[in-house]
């Protein structure tokens, strides 16, 4: 059996609690929580969910990485994740002055790079993106700050997908200081690349950071100032604003998942799977739909069905919808990996622990940095540890793989 030191996220809740001198009746009132779920998660009985840790990380005034555990470090070293996240980190040091010794390639070269970080996103190969990143910062910033017209929108645009997909990372390797470092510097190049739906994908992606900082609220508020910058492109039926409002949507049903609120959750599925109707199809982001198009379609809106239901601990139902959900041919790695996660999590809740393992084995052959890094992955696997009579093989491998905290 694998051993690990680290406390497990419910251990870590206890310490911290114990620390600040509250109670566990205290903190579950605090967190609008359930005090025997409360109990239950601190000794390592029931994995903590999402909607957990956000709120008890909100009612105790600390991130959500406090409980969780991460960045990791230590996998990172091992990962050789460490030696790409600096480079990452040196590249932003400059985001808007012109420097002589930064040589540049021309923009469709440059491009076809870009385009690459963009595959190595949705596969959520988080080491490819780290080693591609910092240089193509570089020579972009260049270019942003020495072209006029539309080459400058174009490097600027460029390097807002460059900088969402380091943003990727950094989010799922819990970098909150990362997180908000690369929203910043995606912020000043939307400003300049002259495209309103890359303004609405920042706004997406700020939304999304307040999972980690349990401001859902915020999250909120962003995601409804975000659909009024697309809704006029929505009523003219652009691909474009659909596509945005309708991850936007999605977004919004997991925030109020995160708050406990079903309704509003249910409500925002709704109009995200009203949205998908209206396009009628899978849209890539790439090839004909344009560079800067997000990707949506019925697809996306199931996966998200199935976890709005499990966020709000209606396990059954989750798998369920999870039944529902039928994948085109070559769907994106990332999401098809944080599906199996999430009915892997529902699995072991509902006491199917061989269905869980194998689709934890199924997100580590789709993505496996993804399947390695997710905290919940390792929540998932010290239950099965625990609730097993007999540990399989396969579960202490993925334990020792994923360094489980047992």
């Amino acid at each position: 059996m694998p051993q690990n030191t680290a406390a497990s996220t419910g251990a870590r809740i206890a310490a911290y609690r114990r620390l600040c001198r509250i109670t566990q009746t205290q903190l579950a009132a605090k967190a609008n929580i359930s005090y025997s779920l409360l109990v239950k998660v601190e000794q390592g009985r029931r994995a903590a969910s999402g909607s957990l840790i956000s709120a008890v990380a909100r009612a105790m005034g600390v991130p959500v990485t406090t409980f969780t555990g991460q960045p990791y470090a230590a996998e990172h070293v091992h990962d050789r994740l460490d030696g790409p996240l600096s480079d990452l980190r040196a590249s932003l040091d400059n985001w808007d002055l012109p420097l002589e010794e930064i040589a540049v390639r021309s923009l469709s070269e440059i491009g076809a790079d870009v385009h690459l970080v963009l595959d190595a996103r949705r596969a959520s190969n988080y080491a490819k993106i780290t080693a591609m990143a910092p240089p193509l910062i570089d020579e972009l910033v260049q270019v942003s700050q020495t072209a006029t017209g539309h080459a400058q929108e174009q490097a600027h645009r460029m390097l807002v997908h460059v900088y969402r997909s380091a943003y990727d990372v950094a989010y799922n390797l819990g970098l909150s200081d990362l997180v908000a470092l690369l929203l910043s510097r995606m912020d000043y190049s939307v400003g300049r690349g002259n495209d309103p739906y890359l303004m609405a994908l920042h706004h997406y992606m700020r939304a999304y950071a307040t999972f980690s900082t349990g401001r859902l609220e915020v999250g909120q508020a962003i995601i409804s100032r975000a659909l009024t910058i697309v809704e006029d492109g929505v009523r003219a039926e652009e691909v474009p604003a659909l596509c945005s409002a309708g991850n936007l949507r999605l977004r919004a049903a997991m925030l109020a998942c995160r708050r406990g609120d079903g309704d509003t959750a249910r409500g925002e599925l709704s109009e995200a799977r009203r949205l998908a109707g209206r396009l009628g199809r899978e849209v890539s982001g790439t090839g004909g739909d344009g560079p800067h198009v997000q990707s949506f379609g019925p697809t996306n809106v199931a996966i998200h069905a199935s976890a709005v239901e499990m966020e709000l601990g209606n396990h059954s139902r989750a798998l369920q919808l999870a039944k529902e959900v039928r994948p085109p041919a070559g769907y994106f790695p990332d999401r098809l990996g944080h599906f199996w996660i999430d009915t892997a999590r529902a699995q072991l809740s509902t006491g199917k622990t061989d269905a869980a393992l194998s689709s934890l084995l199924k997100a580590r052959s789709i993505a496996p940095q993804q399947a390695k890094y997710h905290p919940s992955v390792r929540e998932t696997v010290s239950g099965l540890v625990h609730s097993a009579r007999r540990t399989p093989d396969t579960l202490i491998g993925y334990a020792s793989w994923c360094r489980a905290d047992l």
